[in-house]
């Protein structure tokens, strides 16, 4: 089981599988963030927002 929100750096690398699988490129395009940066920015947060076109 993972905590919310996520405290260490594998179940956060796990969430943000998640965001990119369900929103695509909203994650990683738009601004470019690679992806290790993204699931890093996870760690703690305890919100995010998404958006679809």
């Amino acid at each position: 089981m993972s905590s919310r929100p996520p405290l260490d750096p594998a179940p956060a690398e796990r969430l943000a599988l998640e965001h990119v699988l369900s929103t695509a490129d909203n994650i990683v395009d738009d601004p470019p963030t690679p992806f290790p940066e993204y699931a890093r920015e996870l760690v703690g947060r305890t919100e995010w927002r998404f958006w679809w076109d």
